[in-house]
């Protein structure tokens, strides 16, 4: 079967390099926060071309931190896509705001405009916007629709997509970043990161993942312990050193799997003419999906329905739906993805052109 993704590989790809590093800080002592996070967080700037990062224990709680960081809680209403990961939804109500779903865009999948200015009310602090399957979304015109509103960008699924020739997660007051180790940059576990351009938010996302204090024992404000850990940090700086390399390799195949999808009149996943796409992963909208789908894991494909239901209709947030959401639930029941890391062999990516070209031309 040829995997989703391949961390160990990943692994094996740079060991004698990540194992050094895991053994520098073992020997140090200094295993939360201190040097190797600063140091990751000064490269991780330099690479996406954001002022401030700050790494944090999760994508997921990247996005608490910056709902602290805007100081969003109990009364306040942040706007969130219908479709997409669990996070977002939920880290609004862990500050104790309410996530307010609308629906999608078709192209991007991201919250429609029109969606988002008919949700706003005089409680709307922010919405959150998902870059999601490694392509961007146009924020324009969200920002047009979301009047005075911050902006928060998700981008767990979008690092080293580029919108305009700037990095997904710079594009906007705040974006998150995930480096959950299937992700095209992953740790050995879980670590996220916060980007901003702005050193008063940088500031309160420091404050945020260390329990809203400022400075020992003075809390300031609402947080939590998001720390980063040095270990995680220390292996993702050597993993992010050879980056460039994979997210190329990862686009070389994306491509090639675009040509054979287009070559059957599918359109890949692959945003607007403004994105350079990173196919994180792989994704095409098929209205004939599960008989595909079933063919390709016949022919040892692992392929993935994300995400098989909208948000909205998940049992932990059905309090907070609002009315219809068909252009979601039409992504639940069209979307497939295809693995597309950088560690497949070409024999395997032969493989997955081949299952791909049958199933599509079966289909």
């Amino acid at each position: 079967m040829i995997s989703f993704a391949s961390p160990s590989r990943e692994h094996a790809a740079s060991c004698e390099a990540i194992e050094a590093a895991a053994l520098r800080v073992l020997r140090s002592g200094s295993y939360v926060l201190g040097s190797e996070v600063e140091q990751l967080e000064a490269e991780l700037a330099r690479a996406t071309g954001s002022p401030f990062a700050i790494g944090v224990s999760s994508g997921t709680d990247a996005l608490v931190c910056a709902l602290h960081a805007l100081q969003i809680g109990d009364g306040h209403e942040v706007i969130v896509p219908a479709f997409g990961f669990v996070a977002a939804p939920e880290a609004v109500i862990r500050v104790g705001a309410r996530p307010v779903f609308v629906d999608l865009e078709p192209i991007t999948l991201g919250p429609a405009p029109k969606a988002i200015s008919n949700a706003l009310s005089p409680r709307t602090r922010a919405v959150i916007v998902m870059h999601l399957f490694g392509q961007s979304v146009d924020l324009e015109p969200i920002r047009q629709a979301a009047g005075d509103a911050a902006i928060i960008e998700d981008a767990a699924q979008g690092i080293g997509t580029l919108h305009g020739g700037r990095q997904v997660g710079t594009l906007a007051e705040l974006g998150t970043l995930s480096f959950f180790p299937a992700k095209s940059l992953g740790a050995a576990g879980d670590a996220g990161a916060v980007l901003t351009s702005s050193a008063d938010l940088a500031a309160r996302v420091r404050m945020a993942r260390c329990h809203g204090a400022e400075r020992a024992y003075r809390w300031e404000a609402p947080g939590g312990n998001y720390r980063l850990d040095a270990l995680q940090a220390a292996i993702l700086r050597v993993k992010l050193a050879a980056f460039p390399q994979r997210i190329q390799r990862r686009k070389q195949i994306g491509q090639r799997l675009a040509a054979v999808a287009r070559s059957h009149g599918v359109e890949p996943l692959v945003g607007t003419p403004a994105c350079e796409p990173t196919f994180a992963p792989f994704a095409l909208r098929l209205k004939n999906r599960d008989p595909i789908a079933a063919l390709m894991r016949e022919r040892g494909i692992d392929v993935r329905t994300q995400y098989p239901l909208t948000l909205a209709a998940c049992p932990a947030f059905r309090a907070h739906a609002r009315g219809a959401y068909p252009e979601a639930d039409r992504a639940t029941r069209e979307l497939l993805s295809l693995p597309c890391h950088a560690e497949l062999t070409d024999a395997e990516v032969d493989q997955l052109h081949s299952a791909l070209e049958e199933a599509l031309t079966r289909g």
